[in-house]
């Protein structure tokens, strides 16, 4: 009789293993008089062995140091999958509108229909740069009729580094039948590995969707990144019992729910108490779905964020600035920089002419901008957060430097003292620049 709960453990987490590589279609999730799956993530619960007891496979705690506050944002790359026959085409205005959705619904914004939920402080933007820090438009579109029917492993090959970008693909999403699905929740122990994703089936993804109505306005996605943030379905376990901090969906201000509701009832109830069937992470159709979030699904998102994604998110708060030192060198007016914010170009110039001057050169420093350096950095190297790579190209009489700061959040509000340097029959320190990594 002992062995029954290691029997059925282990059995979980073969199962989770398996889930990995697409879609489980629960037959709870069966659309009524359809066979159409609504959600394909499974409902197993496998503790990772990552222990957070607030926010782990098995419970929540949501205490107040999880309280919404900075926000914090995510980028997102979209993968676009189509077949050769063009099925599976989406435009950027579509992949857009998507993005704009999620931010709705997790933003709660005054006058959008996401506006009846918690605000959780989480915002969702396009990557704008690559994970070698290339601009990008955040859509990458893939043509290959394997991929998309949902086969052939394709996340092992075209995803981009999941510890820091959301990887959502829309295909066929489980070769039909599915409108979405995550593998498995972060808590399973899929986070940060290759595997790690959000499936969407392409007809049912951004706003007014090309499968049309029930599920065209962009709530699968949402419903499916609120399981990749660690999201329970509402109905998850059934009525569970009186510890719902440990059982069901491990929320307490979702009330318990008996079983999956669809479509858009008047009412519903079950488990003693009315269901929470406008909720994202139930079942009812897109348009249903007004009431989002509740303040603890908020408080349970970014326990597992702070827990399981940690590299994942960018707080925000931290503006990007440049701030000219003059009296710091001889042509206080030869050099300038525009403010330097994650994931996008920066450009700084120095001007020669007049000087005399035949090249120039940019330094950065943590030392006072007054102080040339002392403790000085020449900024090469990316591959310390502590330094900034500006590459040089020389025009005669302007040396200008662009260059995409990457898209780390390690990086925001990292003070660097840069001065430009004047070579050649002259020698002279241009101004100062106090500059302010930021979003």
């Amino acid at each position: 009789m002992k062995t029954a709960p290691v029997l059925a453990t282990i059995l979980f987490a073969a199962s989770a293993v398996a889930q990995q590589l697409g879609p489980v279609f629960d037959p709870a999730s069966l659309v009524p008089g359809t066979q159409l799956h609504r959600c394909g993530t499974p409902s197993v619960v496998v503790d990772a062995g990552i222990d957070n007891p607030d926010c782990d496979a098995t419970r929540t705690n949501p205490t107040a140091a999880y309280a919404p506050s900075a926000i914090w944002r995510i980028p997102v790359v979209v993968h676009v999958i189509q077949s050769t026959s063009g099925q599976g085409a989406l435009t950027d205005a579509q992949v857009q509108s998507q993005i704009t959705i999620l931010n709705e619904d997790y933003r709660a914004l005054p006058g959008t229909p996401g506006a009846g939920g918690f605000d959780t402080r989480i915002e969702f933007f396009l990557a704008t740069t690559t994970p070698t820090g290339a601009a990008t438009t955040g859509i990458v579109r893939h043509t290959n009729n394997t991929w998309f029917n949902d086969g052939g492993s394709y996340w092992n090959t075209i995803a981009w580094n999941p510890q820091r970008y959301l990887n959502i693909y829309t295909n066929s999403a489980g070769g039909g039948g599915v409108l979405g699905y995550v593998p498995t929740l972060p808590q399973n122990g899929i986070a940060g590995t290759t595997a790690d994703r959000v499936v969407i089936l392409w007809s049912a993804f951004g706003r007014n969707a090309p499968g049309g109505p029930p599920y065209n306005q962009g709530r699968t996605c949402t419903h499916e990144v609120g399981h990749f943030l660690g999201l329970y379905h509402t109905f998850q376990g059934g009525c569970g019992t009186t510890s719902c901090y440990t059982t069901g969906d491990t929320i307490c201000d979702t009330n318990a729910e008996a079983n999956p509701r669809f479509g858009c009832p008047a009412s519903a109830s079950s488990c003693g108490s009315p269901d929470p069937y406008r909720n994202f992470m139930d079942y009812t159709d897109d348009t249903c779905m007004t009431a989002g979030f509740t303040s603890e699904q908020a408080r349970r998102m970014r326990c597992t964020l702070q827990s399981y994604r940690p590299l994942l998110y960018q707080p925000t708060g931290t503006p990007a600035s440049a701030t000219v030192r003059t009296g710091a060198g001889n042509f206080n007016d030869k050099y300038t920089s525009s403010f330097p914010r994650l994931g996008q170009p920066v450009t700084a110039t120095v001007l020669t002419f007049g000087t005399n001057a035949t090249a120039a050169a940019v330094y950065g420093y943590l030392a006072a901008a007054t102080v040339p350096f002392q403790g000085f950095t020449i900024l090469v190297n990316t591959a310390s957060p502590q330094v900034l790579e500006l590459p040089i190209t020389f025009n005669g009489i302007v040396a200008s430097w662009s260059y995409t700061i990457p898209n780390n959040s390690a990086l925001s509000g990292l003070p660097i003292k840069t001065q430009g340097v004047l070579l050649g029959s002259t020698l002279g320190f241009t101004n100062a620049v106090d500059l302010v990594l930021g979003f």
